[in-house]
């Protein structure tokens, strides 16, 4: 049976994180109603992490929960529901790390540093959750068959805190004139890259990509560098 987890209640942040069920509000869940939401949202990630997506059905997530079947439809209308509700708590749990990281980092340099270190961390804190986010969304799609989550907003969500690091490492005079958004959008890219890869090949060292990949964007990013063919063009 899965074990329960309960984590700090899911905010407004963004759209993706608002998951109230049309079965219960959130105003008329009781504890042991939250308990047990959470249970279920634990039964999926394993059941989506052992036997994937497409088979991780109703039925199996139940069987995990030590439930009936009809029993889930007390807490989600509908899979499609507890699908977003495993995706806000993983999101949530993400989101949380990077913010907890970049906080504590004092300059822009160091909280690109942080936020790769962060993206890192998550692979070993919780490697299975990370594993179910990229199989949802390789397929989880909407009526007429198009991805859930290859949407303009969630994009733009993704490379937000990045951009903002580059921004203000601009402003600051760490980082040089490069394009923000080419940098973000490189920065991602490298990132999200890693999970898959390290799925596929368990021998990849993550804390040394993670380490090389640092290294390279802080050299790119460097102000001297980066001003050095603007000097010699004169």
């Amino acid at each position: 049976m899965c074990s329960v987890m309960i984590t700090s209640p899911i905010g407004d942040r963004d759209r993706l994180l608002t998951v109230r069920s049309k079965k219960q509000p959130d105003g008329e869940r009781t504890f042991v109603d939250v308990v047990r939401r959470a249970q279920l949202v634990e039964c999926a990630i394993d059941a989506i992490a052992d036997v994937g997506y497409r088979k991780a059905s109703l039925a199996e997530i139940a069987r995990r929960a030590g439930i009936t079947k009809g029993a889930i439809f007390y807490h989600f209308a509908n899979r499609d529901e507890l699908i977003e509700a495993v995706l806000a708590h993983v999101v949530t749990a993400g989101a949380d790390l990077v913010g907890s990281r970049l906080r504590a980092a004092q300059t822009p340099r160091a909280q690109l540093r942080a936020y790769v270190g962060a993206f890192v961390e998550s692979l070993h804190v919780n490697p299975r959750a990370v594993q179910v986010m990229y199989a949802i969304g390789d397929h989880w799609t909407d009526e007429q068959g198009r991805p859930r989550l290859q949407d303009t907003a969630m994009h733009e969500a993704a490379l937000a805190p990045i951009e903002d690091i580059l921004r203000r490492g601009q402003e600051a005079g760490e980082f040089g004139p490069v394009d923000v958004r080419s940098m973000a959008m490189m920065v991602r890219a490298a990132l999200e890259a890693m999970p898959r890869y390290a799925a596929a090949h368990p021998e990849l060292d993550i804390d040394a990509y993670g380490r090389d990949l640092v290294t390279f964007f802080e050299r790119s990013l460097q102000a001297d560098q980066a001003a050095r063919p603007r000097k010699s063009g004169r």
